[in-house]
């Protein structure tokens, strides 16, 4: 009668009310009803919202979920490399006239690299005069130079940004010997 799965309310009437004084045959003055009596139609119902239930309202938009402001993470900030100076030498000559040792500076401002020293082409200072260190670490090196004969020539210093700067060499000697014989006329 009604599909399998569905929830029904049957209601059924009785033809009548057990304990009612107005004759009848039954004892204690009731009317009977008769057991084969059919049932009154039974309806289905189904469930709705009482008026006294609330319809149900639309839930309004939920607002944004406010978010934590981002820290900020601090970091180091690099700091500038100095930019390498000018590479000079001072003074830019040296003059001999006495076998005594003079040096020279190389400078080069905020440079750490190698500053090398060599003779400089085509005046090679070979037999004229050595120096001392070859090699030295920037920003300052001095470099001594010890004469060793007559002649001139140039020291070249140089450092790992193809910077030059030379020194002119200049060895004088004036050597003699003085005789102690008389000179005859």
């Amino acid at each position: 009668m009604f599909a399998r799965g569905t929830r029904t309310l049957t209601v059924v009437a009785l033809a009548g009310i057990v304990g009612c004084s107005g004759g009848g045959s039954a004892p204690g003055g009731g009317t009977t009803v008769p057991a084969t009596a059919p049932p009154i139609a039974a309806a289905p119902v189904t469930s709705s919202p009482s008026p006294a239930t609330a319809a149900p309202t639309a839930t309004p938009p939920t607002s944004a979920t406010p978010t934590a402001t981002p820290t900020a993470t601090p970091t180091t900030v690099p700091t500038a490399t100095p930019v390498p100076g000018t590479l000079t030498a001072s003074p830019t000559s040296l003059s001999f006239t006495s076998s005594t040792a003079q040096t020279f500076v190389a400078t080069e401002t905020g440079y750490a690299g190698a500053i090398n020293v060599a003779s400089a082409a085509p005046t090679s200072c070979t037999g004229i005069a050595t120096f001392s260190p070859t090699t030295a670490n920037g920003p300052s090196a001095s470099i001594a130079v010890t004469p060793v004969a007559a002649g001139t020539c140039a020291i070249v210093v140089t450092d790992a940004n193809g910077q030059r700067a030379n020194v002119s060499i200049t060895v004088t000697t004036t050597t003699g010997t003085i005789s102690s014989v008389g000179r005859r006329l």
